[in-house]
């Protein structure tokens, strides 16, 4: 047993383990941010190359859309070595990441983008500038007039030297000029109904924005066509009323050539007002050649920039003015019962404008809707002892006190012949129209613009109770 034990430990200490030692590889210094070295467009465009550092202004881009597992973003980028005018236009680029909000997406046309560790690929007998953010690449992205802070970036930090204050002042100023005196190249709404392209690329004045339920729908206008694009909500949040607009990749929706609509990729960029395409639209907009139905609208969604538009006018000379908080104290002395007031329409009740009109039964005062009385079978005119009459509410707010910011109800009702000179759209006897029913439409438009004023002569009726309410008299809208 002594001797096992023995061989036993002889044994295990043979086996001892001998410690490797492994040399240190060296680290390669890392070049400071100073040393990133920036290229111009130029540089890249004709050959293949990794880690590329650049400021572009983005030219055109499309809205991220997926494909395959990724989402992506195309875009036309330019400088002052390669842009529309030089030898060569652009260069094009694609975006990669895995989620939309990684990738950029500028509101205006002309956005400053700063990427790092971009790389160009072949592609359609020239090159691509790939930047895939999910792999090594990097982007800031800038107001093409304004601001040194970026609107967005991809991560939560971003390196930044006093050099890059110059790199970004430098191309913003090329932008400024550039777009100053040059003009993108777009198709107008009527030559894309003409031609019927695949798709097209209109310039348009946004007149108005309304949302309904998950939609967003925008009234667009060019020098001679009106159209309208509906979209979902939240896609284009910054486009308002009164903004010029690029559209990439519109559609037709059919052959009314009314309405246009938007793929997954097609996108609406702003157009600062110093750029020449803005200024070019506001000029041709106020041209002769300019059909009348735009002039119209214009009148109606375009505000009065040096003065305000009053869209009405009393005729009642001898209508006290008075401000609208005074109304019910006025009248309730007794003395009056016209007043003149001035105010802004917030609301119009009924909103659908086709519901003012009703047909009145002259000895009965019985109300019936037109679509009631104008049945299958029977006569295209009203009918003996029938008339038509306007019944609404105006919700306004004071024009004349701007302390006062409560919301008051003045009444129309036309029933007996009060006030019938207020809407005029041409209706006589015949059963209204398409053409009735939009000059109506128009009306409610204008009435509610925030810039316009009506000035009203009210007639104070005592109702149940003593207290008195307005209906609207003596007064004609001049729209």
């Amino acid at each position: 047993m002594d001797k096992k034990r023995k061989l036993k430990a002889t044994k295990a200490k043979k086996v001892i383990p001998v410690k490797k030692v492994h040399a240190k590889k060296e680290k390669k210094p890392k070049l400071p941010r100073s040393d990133y070295v920036y290229i111009k467009i130029e540089d890249c465009i004709d050959e293949e190359k990794d880690r590329l550092y650049l400021f572009a202004v983005i030219l055109e881009i499309s809205s991220p859309y997926k494909m395959n597992d990724k989402f992506i973003c195309i875009a036309k980028l330019m400088d002052k070595t390669v842009n529309p005018g030089s030898e060569k236009e652009f260069l094009n680029a694609t975006f990669f990441a895995r989620t939309k909000d990684d990738l950029p997406q500028p509101t205006k046309v002309g956005s400053i983008i700063r990427i790092h560790r971009g790389y160009t690929r072949d592609y359609k007998k020239g090159v691509q500038l790939n930047c895939d953010v999910d792999i090594k690449s990097a982007w800031l992205l800038f107001d093409p007039t304004e601001g040194v802070l970026p609107l967005n970036q991809t991560g939560k930090k971003f390196t930044w030297v006093e050099k890059d204050n110059a790199r970004l002042k430098e191309i913003r100023q090329f932008a400024k000029e550039y777009f100053a005196k040059n003009v993108l190249t777009t198709i107008s709404l009527t030559e894309a109904m003409n031609k019927q392209p695949n798709d097209f690329d209109p310039i348009c004045i946004v007149l108005d924005v309304k949302k309904k339920d998950e939609k967003v729908r925008y009234l667009l206008v060019d020098e001679g066509k009106i159209v309208k694009l509906t979209v979902d909500q939240g896609r284009f949040p910054s486009v308002g009323p009164q903004d010029v607009v690029k559209l990439r990749a519109a559609y037709y929706v059919d052959k009314s050539f009314k309405e246009i609509k938007f793929e997954l990729y097609s996108n609406m960029m702003r157009i600062p007002k110093e750029y020449l395409n803005a200024k070019n639209l506001h000029s041709a907009l106020k041209g002769k050649k300019v059909p009348d139905e735009i002039k119209s609208l214009l009148e109606v969604y375009t505000p009065e920039v040096d003065k305000e538009k009053v869209i009405s006018k009393v005729s009642a000379n001898k209508a006290k003015a008075v401000a609208l908080k005074d109304l019910l104290a006025e009248a309730a002395k007794g003395k009056q019962k016209f007043f003149k007031i001035s105010a802004n329409v917030i609301e119009v009740g009924p909103k659908d404008s086709k519901e003012w009109i009703w047909v009145a039964d002259t000895k009965t005062k019985e109300l019936q809707k037109p679509d009631e009385v104008f049945t299958k079978g029977k006569p295209a005119t009203l009918p003996a002892g029938k008339e038509y009459v306007y019944k609404l509410q105006l919700y306004v707010k004071d024009k004349s006190v701007i302390s006062d910011s409560n919301m008051y109800i003045i009444f129309l009702c036309t029933i007996d012949g009060k006030g019938s000179d207020f809407i005029n759209i041409g209706l006589k006897r015949e059963k209204p129209t398409e053409a009735h029913y939009k000059a109506l439409k128009k009306i409610y438009a204008a009435m509610t613009r925030p810039w316009n004023t009506l000035d009203l002569c009210v007639e104070a009726v005592e109702v149940a109770g003593g207290q008195s309410v307005f209906f609207v008299v003596d007064t004609q809208l001049t729209i």
